[in-house]
């Protein structure tokens, strides 16, 4: 899934190579923090149109990948 991120800089010192290497620590974890499996074991995706929760693996990384909008037949719902 796409992704845009506003990284705030709090200290006014922070040169411009620091923010760069900030941007680089961040693009090597969003991969595992963001990742299917991740995912899958932090939601649960209900199909509206068959009033049940998902729970094949190939239709969870479909959903995935797709992302969702407002007119989408699956709802995402966070276990937390």
């Amino acid at each position: 899934m796409e992704r845009e991120l506003l990284l705030a800089v709090k200290d006014k010192h922070y040169s411009r190579q620091r923010v760069e290497n900030e941007i680089e620590v961040v693009k090597k974890i969003l991969p595992y923090i963001e990742s299917c499996n991740t995912f899958c074991k932090n939601n649960e995706v209900f199909d509206s149109r068959n009033h049940r929760l998902v729970k094949n693996s190939n239709k969870l990384r479909e959903v995935f990948d797709s992302g969702t909008d407002k007119s989408t037949r699956y709802y995402i719902i966070c276990k937390n």
